[in-house]
């Protein structure tokens, strides 16, 4: 005597954990694709070395200035007029007045230059102004 077969129950495809991964992928690239621009956005240059330099532990809320060593001023738009970097200033203050600036100007930069952003600063309301070298051993 035989006995009916069992019928074989088609397995179900979970798509749910799938579903979760593509977005946390999707997520980690978005996120890494922000940092590279945001790395992107420094302009390289040969920054002075001090002995009494500290890396700050919260490097939140700074916008970022740099000068080259032929004068020219960059921002996170780009190379910029020093009136259209007074104006970026000014107006990143009004969204938060608490902004500090961090000037990166090159090794080779004369001061007259490095002096004529900090005043630009200064009159677009900016009180703190942080000056970027490297650490020196």
């Amino acid at each position: 005597m035989r006995l009916p077969r069992k019928e074989r129950v088609a397995e179900d495809f979970q798509m749910a954990p799938m579903i979760d991964m593509v977005f946390l992928l999707l997520v980690f690239f978005m996120c890494v694709s922000s940092l590279a621009q945001a790395d992107r956005l420094l302009v390289e240059l040969d920054l002075p070395e001090s002995t009494e330099s500290t890396v700050p532990e919260d490097l939140s809320g700074r916008g970022t200035i740099s000068v080259k060593e032929d004068g020219t001023v960059h921002t996170a738009r780009g190379e910029v007029m020093i009136e259209e970097m007074q104006e970026s200033v000014r107006a990143a203050l009004r969204e938060t007045p608490d902004l500090r600036i961090q000037l990166r100007a090159d090794r080779g930069t004369p001061f007259e230059e490095i002096r004529r952003v900090l005043s630009a600063c200064a009159e677009a309301g900016a009180t703190e102004v942080i000056y970027s070298t490297h650490q020196a051993d």
